[in-house]
């Protein structure tokens, strides 16, 4: 029963986790974009939806995930929990030093 429960665990995570991260991906794109592209190129205002979908069509087009030998076993916990804090924080950091640069402009 508690490997069932673990399963279902992971079918529910997993999809919710890609729901969120497509959703943090286009908003900080959505961001960066009125920040610099705007400005310098004059195109339009992206919106949410649109920067959803070009950051998941960047991301097909440029995402390259090799696991060495030594990686094949079976990840921990801690593993698991870095490439979730990874997953989630990692667009939030790259729009603060995106501000961080369109304070100077």
């Amino acid at each position: 029963m508690k490997t069932f429960l673990a399963l279902i665990g992971v079918l529910v995570s997993i999809p919710a986790l890609i729901v969120v991260g497509s959703l943090i991906n286009g908003l900080v794109l959505s961001n960066l974009w009125g920040w610099f592209v705007v400005p310098t190129f004059g195109l339009p205002q992206l919106s949410l939806v649109p920067a959803i979908g070009v950051a998941m069509v960047v991301r097909f087009l440029t995402h390259q995930y090799i696991e060495s030998p030594e990686k094949k076993e079976k990840k921990d916990s801690t593993e698991r929990w870095t490439g979730l804090v990874v997953t989630l924080f990692s667009p939030f950091i790259t729009l603060l030093f995106g501000w961080i640069v369109h304070q100077f402009m």
